[in-house]
This record gives structure tokens, sequence and C-alpha cells, in this order.
């Protein structure tokens, strides 16, 4: 007999959370591609949270809560002086049978408007705990996402990228790997499209105005083994692409050299050999990089 899947408030037990319920309103949904949908929950009140936290989610008729992470920065949260213009949080939610994202998978005219209860938690978070960003100064942050990973690290680079008119004061080095999306590829390899790609605009473009200095490397699985380059119809981006699994090599590369490790931080989210095997890795004193084990930072949602 199948062991019974272990429900999020289950598995993130030991996790901290706050103690209040926040009502919200299901405001808008908007379909990335044919299994991530993109949730804006409007509020009344200000919800306080880090970065990278996610939300316990009550949806209509379920009785445990769905978490999901909170993929816009905490500014976002915070209701404007205009009645007209709440303050909101989005999600990105996987297409799922567990009843709190079938229930959000269903035809977006039913649900919208839709009331639904969120209490936020998590400890993946920006800042660093533990990690004192200005002195000794930090010097590169490193963000390691895998296909859906990217959730967490999207709040935080939206809210870095929002410096008072200035990029933070320190590299940052997207390393960003996910499941090639067949219906976008031709036969010589050549671009992709970025809007079935999630969040990989919003990044490029974060980029390519300046809001943050680095850089965005992107690998695509399971196509057909050719590198090239996905293009935003939006902002006229172009990312190259490397058709293949990112790396551990490729995790150590973007953190730098002996000298620069001890001022850098890297954030892993993804599957879990994955995420496993990178911190092990840029951990271990005798086989890998010997980073501090409390400037990795990894989330296990699993």
């Amino acid at each position: 007999m199948a062991a019974a899947k272990v429900s999020h408030v289950e598995r993130t037990a030991t996790e901290p959370r706050d103690k209040s319920l926040h009502t919200v309103v299901l405001a808008e949904v908007n379909e990335i591609n044919d299994q991530i949908r993109l949730f804006r929950l409007e509020l009344s009140t200000p919800l306080r949270f880090l970065p990278g936290q996610w939300l316990d989610v009550y949806v209509p008729g379920v009785s445990k809560a769905g978490g999901y992470t909170i993929t816009s920065p905490p500014s976002k949260a915070r209701p404007s002086a205009s009645s007209e213009d709440p303050g909101y949080v989005e999600l990105a939610v996987q297409k799922s049978p567990d009843p709190p994202a079938a229930w959000l998978w269903q035809d977006p005219d039913v649900i919208t408007y839709a009331e639904l209860r969120v209490r936020v938690g998590g400890s993946f978070v920006w800042p660093p705990p533990g990690v004192n960003i200005r002195g000794p100064p930090l010097r590169r942050a490193v963000f390691v996402a895998g296909g859906v990973g990217v959730n967490p690290l999207m709040s935080i680079l939206s809210s870095l990228a929002e410096g008072r008119g200035s990029a933070a004061p320190f590299e940052v080095q997207v390393l960003y790997s996910l499941k090639d999306d067949n219906n976008n590829n031709n036969n010589n390899g050549g671009s992709r499209q970025a809007g079935r790609l999630l969040f990989l605009d919003r990044i490029a473009k974060i980029f390519r105005e300046g809001r943050l200095t680095g850089g965005l490397q992107l690998f695509l699985t399971g196509g057909e083994g050719t590198d090239g380059a996905v293009s935003s119809p939006e902002g006229g981006d172009v990312v190259p692409f490397r058709a293949r699994r990112m790396t551990v090599d490729d995790v150590a590369a973007a953190v730098g050299d002996t000298a620069e490790r001890r001022f850098a931080v890297v954030y892993i989210c993804g599957v879990p050999t994955m995420t496993d095997e990178f911190v092990q890795k840029l951990t271990d004193p005798q086989q890998g990089l010997g980073m501090e084990p409390h400037r990795v930072l990894c989330e296990k949602w699993w």
C-alpha cells in the first residue's frame, strides 16, 4: 500500500509561520503555460513578509491548506494611499490533483473574486540569516533555480531590483534550469519564445535595465541538444541558453575563486537530487568548495 501523501502543513510543521490568517480576494488569473498559472491576490490590509516566503492558502471547500511561494516583492503587499490601487501578492501555482491546487485550476471565471485565507511562513528568505550583507561586504549573490524553484528567487530578485535609484552593491548571478517547452522548438534548435518559460521575461528585463549588476545563465533540458537563444517578444531580450543540465561546476564558476567565496552567498531551489548534490559539493571542505554552510541556503518544498 502506498504511503499517504504528506500535506503541506505537515511537511512544514517545524517552519516558522505567522499565527494570523488574512482574507484576500483572488483578483486575477493568468496562465503562463499548460502547467503554471499566476494568481494575483488583492489585500485589504498590509501583509508583512520577507522575500522568499510562502503562504498557507485556504481555498473554499477544502479543509487543508496548500503551500505556494510568494513571487512578488514585499513592497507590493502594502496598499497605496489610493483605495483604487490595493496592495497584492502574486503566487505561481503548478497544476496538480492536490485539492487546493485543483481548486485553483478551475475555470478562471468560476474562481475569480473568490475570498481566500492566507498565512505567511517559511525560513528561506532574504536577507540571508547569519550573513551580514554590509560588513564585511557581500560581493556576490548566486541564485540557482530548477524549474518552479524559481518562485521564491523571483520575489528576492524583484526586491533586490527595487534599490533606490541604484543597483544592489554586490554582483548577482542567476542560473536557471528548466525543461524545454517542445511546443516552441524549431528544427534548428534556434530561438524559443520566453513567454511560456516562467519569469524569464522578468529576470532578463531586470538585468537589461541595469537594476541588478551581474548576469543570467539559462539551461534548457529535454530538447534537441542544440544551444540557442530564447527571445522575449515584450522587452526584445534575447537570452542565450545551453541545451544541457546545469552542473555544480557551473555554480562554482558563478561563485568565483577561493578569495571570493568568503564574501558570497548561494540560494538553491530545485528538485531534490539537484539541491542535495549542489549543497553538498558547495559546502564539503574536502571534495567541494568548502563554503561556510550558512552561506549556502536551500528551499525544500517536497
